[in-house]
């Protein structure tokens, strides 16, 4: 596997008020656990240069006006920062911007175009975006919550309106629903958008029966979930909504917007944003989850995937789940676990047979039967329960026994 890792130091210069959770930090530190675990030099990992997304790229999702606030208005921070005057100033609700935002924002939404070439011309094989700031609660006309331009709908409208592709599929486990995201492409059926998001939650968008509309009817799908919800509910909605809904789509390429703040890690330390008591996976859910999604990819669309870094505002959890998504990229199952499993459960259970069963009613899914899934590895399943085979008996010839 060649794993394309796009990251630019401009991602530290869009800064925020102190305190503010969406500091550049965030991405410095997945940076410093890379560098600690001598990964930079990994065989198979690329690094390469993101470019800023063009103004023309941008208004493929965003309005032309809008654009030209953001830089008119990071221009002006630019200027009064370099007289001594006032160098932060609010762009939208609960987003901020500085003198060098514009340029970081157009960073983050031309790195998954970089990823994009580099992918459609045969050079990676996936790749991961360490980007800053976030993109997918940005709606066309505005910056809402921490994002200023969308970056993964900035890719899916770069891939159809460039490389011709017809199916995008776009994966959001961030813990907070893609509003922005969904509205884009809400009328769109060359895009499948699907969420699993905690609800009711910010920005309070997202319901199930939100499903689009028109000719994009049926290529929305979003998983609202209580709080307290874990991996034994994420993973059952993936294998069972989400895969068979992607198998059904076919798409040509795979987008993830990789947002960690649906760790248990967030439940503690950031009251009032990711929350309490917030979703209970652990980096090693999420890496499951991962997995499920690198399948995927693998069976419909020739392993063509990127994650495109959203929110996770714990630095080390944060850190922890972005160098596993790249160690999973690479063909490596492993997880970088600072924190493990999460210290306690909630005290009722979701009946997760009842929930998938009405998800497939929903979405249209009742019945229906993947034709692309992929084969079980029996040896490896027959490891994972037994151990190493000690029998004298060749692989071939107990495969062969097993299918009988």
């Amino acid at each position: 596997m060649t794993t394309a890792l796009i990251y630019d130091p401009i991602f530290l210069a869009h800064r925020v008020p102190p305190g503010h959770p969406e500091q550049p930090q965030r991405v410095e530190m997945v940076m410093a656990y890379l560098r600690e675990l001598r990964w930079l030099q990994r065989e198979g990992l690329v690094q390469l240069p993101p470019r800023a997304a063009t103004v023309d790229e941008l208004a493929a999702v965003h309005d032309r006006d809008y654009i030209q606030d953001v830089e008119t208005v990071c221009h002006q921070m630019a200027y009064q920062e370099a007289t001594g005057g006032e160098d932060i100033i609010m762009l939208g609700a609960d987003t901020y911007a500085s003198g060098a935002s514009y340029t970081a924002a157009r960073t983050a939404a031309g790195a998954p175009l970089v990823a994009i070439d580099a992918m459609m011309k045969g050079e990676i094989d996936n790749a991961y975006c360490l980007v800053r700031p976030p993109g997918h609660h940005a709606v066309p006309e505005a910056a809402l919550g921490f994002c200023i331009f969308n970056n993964v709908a900035v890719a899916a409208r770069y891939a159809i309106d460039h490389y011709g592709l017809e199916r995008v599929m776009i994966i959001d486990y961030d813990v907070h629903h893609g509003n922005g995201t969904q509205e884009m492409f809400y009328e769109d059926p060359r895009v499948l958008y699907f969420s699993v998001h905690q609800a009711p939650f910010y920005p309070g968008t997202g319901l199930s029966e939100e499903r689009g509309e028109g000719p994009g009817l049926g290529t929305t799908i979003n998983i609202p979930l209580p709080a307290g919800c874990g991996f034994e509910t994420y993973e059952p909605i993936f294998r069972q909504v989400m895969a068979p809904a992607a198998d059904r789509f076919d798409p040509q390429l795979i987008l993830v917007s990789a947002g960690f703040d649906a760790h248990w890690k967030h439940t503690e330390t950031q009251d009032g944003l990711a929350v309490q008591p917030g979703m209970l996976l652990s980096t090693a859910g999420f890496a499951k989850l991962n997995e499920i999604i690198i399948n995927l990819a693998s069976t419909l669309c020739e392993g063509r995937l990127i994650m495109v870094q959203e929110g996770g505002y714990d630095l080390q959890a944060t850190a922890s789940c972005a160098v596993t998504c790249i160690n999973q990229l690479l063909g490596d199952d492993a997880a970088v676990d600072s924190y493990g499993p999460p210290p306690h459960v909630p005290a009722y259970r979701i009946n997760t047979d009842v929930l998938i069963a009405e998800l497939r009613r929903i979405h249209q899914l009742t019945g229906y039967r993947m034709r692309n899934a992929p084969k079980p590895d029996i040896e490896k399943l027959r490891r994972e329960m037994y151990g190493p085979s000690t029998s004298s008996t060749s692989s071939s010839d107990q495969d062969k026994k097993d299918e009988q």
